[in-house]
């Protein structure tokens, strides 16, 4: 079987490209470069093929594989017809909303400071003239649910949830980030480890296989699923974890994008039923903390998704988001 990663082909009309950038600010992955005033591709293995670039650029200068070149839009969310009740802001894309309706069972309650710092300005605000919002919210047994909603540039929106277990909790963080543009949806969806499974096998039986193996099934064949193209990224996850680029106009394979975000959640609120507190200063849970905390060092230090939000917000906005919004 090849398991090389298929690298993406970019290709720029130089006699059109006019040196503005515009492709270099839209790209969410950060790895387009300006060298002698045309846009080069430094590391074409990490592009996700989500037509930011080709759509940002106002030649039509840009070609990439598997992205058409339509005429400029703005991002479309794949709205679902049905009807959700969710206390949510009313700039929510449509997976927020199917799944804080599912996380209102926990009844969550949101807080407008975070760490002492006041974080009102950051549940709705504009970007560009785009609605965007970070939220905070606490429940029973968790650190937090936070929830973000960012517009990058027009092009892309990124919708990203993550629940986080109190300190007395050994159970999975469940994950999502959910960027969609025009057409296409990049994401993962996830219950990321606190304890190593390979090392606690009874973790791996109860918290990854029972709950998640018959879900994976029916999901993991969903086209455009990949694996992620960061080692470090590869290493937390669980490996049950569904990640890739779907083509929006596969509708069936968005319905089931839908459906296993849904349903690998429904599993995780069913573990944070069962989830009995345990000592903090145990042997056992000083391993679990060690392992969150490396998972959040590493996600802070090499998220791609950083230096766009410092551009957008700002430093001290931007670290405060990412705390919030990342395990």
């Amino acid at each position: 079987m090849n398991t090389e990663p298929v690298k993406t082909t970019f290709l720029v009309q130089n006699e059109l490209c006019v040196g503005c950038g515009l492709c270099v600010d839209a790209c969410s992955m950060e790895i387009l470069e300006m060298v002698e005033r045309v846009s080069v591709m430094r590391d074409a293995e990490k592009c996700i093929e989500c037509g930011s670039c080709v759509r940002a650029c106002p030649k039509g200068a840009i070609t990439v594989s598997n992205v058409s070149a339509p005429q400029r839009k703005r991002a479309i969310h794949t709205g679902r017809q049905k009807q959700i009740k969710a206390d949510s802001n009313d700039g929510d894309s449509p997976i927020l909303v199917q799944l804080l309706d599912l996380l209102s069972e926990l009844n969550p309650v949101q807080h407008k400071s975070w760490r002492g710092t006041d974080i009102s300005r950051l549940n709705a605000f504009k970007v560009e003239g785009h609605r965007s919002s970070v939220r905070y919210y606490q429940a029973n047994k968790l650190e937090k649910i936070g929830v973000a909603c960012m517009n990058f540039h027009g092009l892309m929106t990124a919708s990203i949830i993550t629940v986080a277990p109190g300190p007395e909790y050994d159970i999975p963080y469940y994950g999502i980030d959910w960027d969609e543009s025009e057409e296409h949806i990049f994401f993962y969806c996830d219950l990321l480890p606190t304890d190593d499974p390979l090392r606690n096998p009874d973790y791996l039986q109860n918290y990854l296989y029972t709950p998640l193996e018959e879900h994976y099934l029916t999901y993991c064949n969903m086209p455009g699923l990949k694996n992620n193209v960061y080692h470090w990224a590869r290493a937390m996850f669980s490996p049950y974890v569904l990640t890739g680029t779907i083509d929006k106009s596969n509708h069936k394979a968005i319905d089931m994008l839908y459906n296993c975000t849904a349903d690998y959640l429904k599993s995780w609120i069913k573990l944070w039923k069962a989830a009995t507190s345990l000592d903090p200063n145990s042997d056992y849970m000083k391993l679990v903390q060690a392992r969150r905390e490396k998972i959040s060092q590493i996600l802070h230090a090499n998220d791609p998704g950083g230096p766009p939000m410092v551009k957008l917000l700002g430093k001290e906005s931007a670290h405060i988001a990412l705390e919030i919004a990342l395990p």
